[in-house]
This record gives C-alpha cells, structure tokens and sequence, in this order.
C-alpha cells in the first residue's frame, strides 16, 4: 500500500479538488502539461469528472499520430470537495521485465482533501500496486512497479501542483486592480 501527505500552500482543499476533476487543470497542474481528459461512454470528452467517468491523463502522440494516454482511472466514488476514490492504472502495469506478471487489475486510488495550518493537503492511499519489477524506458528506472509509483506521485503530481498553484497565486497577487481609481 502506498500513503503519502502532500502540503500546500496558501490554497484551499475545495481549489485541490476542483482543479483535479477538471480536464484543463488536471493537465496543466500535473508534470510536463501533457494532455488530460474527463471522458463519459456515449457522451465523449468533458470539461469535469463525475462519478463512473474516466480519467485519461499523460497524453502523447502515438506513431500513428493519436493521442495515447500513460494513466487511465475510473471515478467509482466522489464525496464533494473532501474525497476522490477512483480505479487507476499506468501504462507501467505492462512494463514487466517478466511478461508473465503483467495482470490487469486496477489500483485503487483514495485522495483526501482537507485543511490544514499552510493551506491544504492530499492524502493518497494507494492499494494493489504490484510488486513486480519494471523497466521504464523514458526515464531509465528499473525497479519493482510499487516503488516506481511511489515515486511518480511525487514526480508527476505533488511537485507539479505545487508550482502551478503557486504561480496561479502570484498571478492573482500582480494582476492590476480591475476596481475604479482613486484620487
């Protein structure tokens, strides 16, 4: 099982929460600002998750110039503005340097937003993330898949918000007043 507490500053759990639900911040605040959708069955792409939709995220271009998506998650449950529970998995399930360990069952993926004394924070619980080992060719990582997704939460998500929404908050700050001037 993988846990982890990430803090930030100077926002509040109801922004975290938004921001992840919503296709346009879930690509711009997570690493590289690669492409990320919401996605309902019959109804296509949409601007913000809701219960049985699907997360794609990390998008890249394939070969054969469509977009692929590294990570795909399932919404099974939102308690709003507090708890995101979803089905996850990366496409590092399928990098096994064994073939024959590669399963198909999903992760499950429990995110708690709450307050805190600097802001906010988000607790992830993480369950069934196999222990097989993996090589990662981007990046070079070999190892077993639980730690390499340990660490990826990190990589590709807490580092990632933090400085988008720090650099939301200093745009806030320098934006010139829109009120009327003052004599």
């Amino acid at each position: 099982m993988i846990t982890q507490t990430a803090q930030f500053m100077g926002i509040n759990p109801e922004a975290l929460y938004g921001a992840y639900l919503s296709s346009k911040e879930h690509a711009a605040m997570t690493a590289d600002n690669r492409p990320a959708v919401y996605y309902r069955p019959g109804e296509g792409e949409l601007a913000h998750g809701e219960e049985g939709d699907e997360l794609q995220a990390f998008g890249f271009t394939g070969p054969d110039g469509v977009t692929r998506y590294s990570l795909t998650a399932r919404i099974i449950q939102l308690v709003p503005k507090k708890v995101i529970v979803l089905t996850w998995k990366n496409q590092a399930w399928n990098l096994a340097l064994d073939p024959n360990e590669v399963t198909d069952m999903d992760s499950m993926v429990v995110l708690t937003f709450q307050k805190n004394p600097a802001g906010a924070e988000i607790q992830l619980v993480q369950a069934n993330v196999p222990e097989y080992k993996v090589h990662i060719p981007d990046t070079g990582e070999t190892g077993s898949l639980h730690s390499v997704v340990n660490t990826h939460w990190n990589l590709l998500y807490w580092e990632p918000m933090k400085r988008y929404f720090r650099r939301l908050s200093m745009q806030k700050r320098q934006a010139p007043n829109s009120g009327p001037d003052r004599a």
